[in-house]
């Protein structure tokens, strides 16, 4: 199958790129909206840099690149290729938004982004979660420093919606009890200063680094306040480590109470602190932390997530 893919989220269109090469595929990537900078990700050796007139299907993860799409097949005179939309960012509400998903075969990454495409737009997807490379999160035989706490921030330029007003609440609290508890902040948080608290830190990794890094923390903490594809936290239960999160919407597809992980209600940063507190003097839950690799692999490892796709694009290919 000739695929044409549009640039849009490196981190996962790298290795579902290179599951489309090992799976005979020919694939074209082509930018439009966004551009491949290698930064964190290079692009697979065999894939094409080049824009098809006529391939087979055309792949997008954006509305913008919806568009642009549309409008190649139809300036090259091939109306029929099928377009796959993979909404890696919430619904447009723009004005013609709707009119161009109804030209694509939608899939959606969360139970929540569905639900919110079939609101706005009355919109019906496929249901296929965010994938996560197996083989670069996995399990570490490294021993956790039980008062070292790794806190996901914004990865991006600082929004208020990344939650960095409740992570230094939760801090602050946690201090009140026990000042020894390390708290490093991986992301753009420059509104958290870490000389204001007793012992934070901030760290900056590429992608491939941080399940090492992980392994070596007692648990993993979201305090963000709105996340679409909760992909740090597919990686972090990936590699077996004890997740606490906000009870988000987009989150609890796959993370459980009591199961794989933890869920504090919306946005209870007392109940946040304590549970931080609670694990620092627990050991590990083997049993809690195995079921979050289990769990988030059946619905999240890379070709489990490839299969999925590669139907939807052989029943509209034919």
């Amino acid at each position: 199958m000739k695929i044409l893919e549009f640039v849009c989220h490196e981190g996962v269109q790298e290795m579902m790129l290179r599951q489309w090469l090992e799976r005979g595929h020919e694939v074209y990537l082509t930018e439009a909206g966004k551009t491949w900078n290698n930064t964190y990700f290079e692009v697979p050796e065999g894939v094409i840099r080049e824009r098809p007139s006529n391939p087979d299907l055309i792949s997008v993860g954006s509305t913008p690149d919806l568009a642009k799409a549309v409008i190649h097949k139809i300036k090259h005179f091939h109306p029929g290729i099928p377009i796959v939309m993979v909404h890696h960012w919430f619904p447009s509400e723009k004005k013609l938004a709707g009119m161009f998903y109804r030209l694509a075969t939608n899939i959606t990454l969360t139970s929540y982004q569905r639900q919110c495409l079939l609101d706005i737009w009355n919109v019906e997807s496929e249901l296929i979660y965010c994938p996560i490379d197996a083989d670069v999160f996995r399990p570490h035989d490294t021993e956790a420093d039980p008062k070292l706490f790794l806190a996901i921030g914004n990865g991006f330029v600082p929004r208020l919606d990344m939650g960095w007003q409740n992570l230094v609440e939760i801090m602050a609290k946690v201090y009140e009890e026990d000042p020894k508890i390390h708290f490093q902040i991986l992301g753009i948080n420059p509104e958290i200063k870490p000389g204001d608290f007793p012992n934070v830190s901030t760290l900056s990794l590429k992608p491939g680094e941080l399940p090492a890094h992980e392994a070596g923390a007692r648990a993993i903490i979201f305090p963000t306040i709105r996340t679409l594809i909760p992909q740090s936290l597919i990686g972090a239960m990936s590699i077996e480590k004890t997740v606490v999160s906000f009870e988000l919407d987009t989150v609890v597809d796959l993370l459980k109470e009591g199961r794989n992980g933890h869920l504090i209600s919306c946005y209870d940063t007392d109940a946040f602190a304590d549970r931080i507190l609670e694990l620092s003097r627990q050991p590990e839950d083997k049993a809690l932390v195995s079921n979050a690799r289990k769990d988030a692999l059946g619905k999240c490892d890379h070709r489990v997530v490839a299969d999925q796709l590669e139907s939807v694009f052989n029943r509209l290919v034919g």
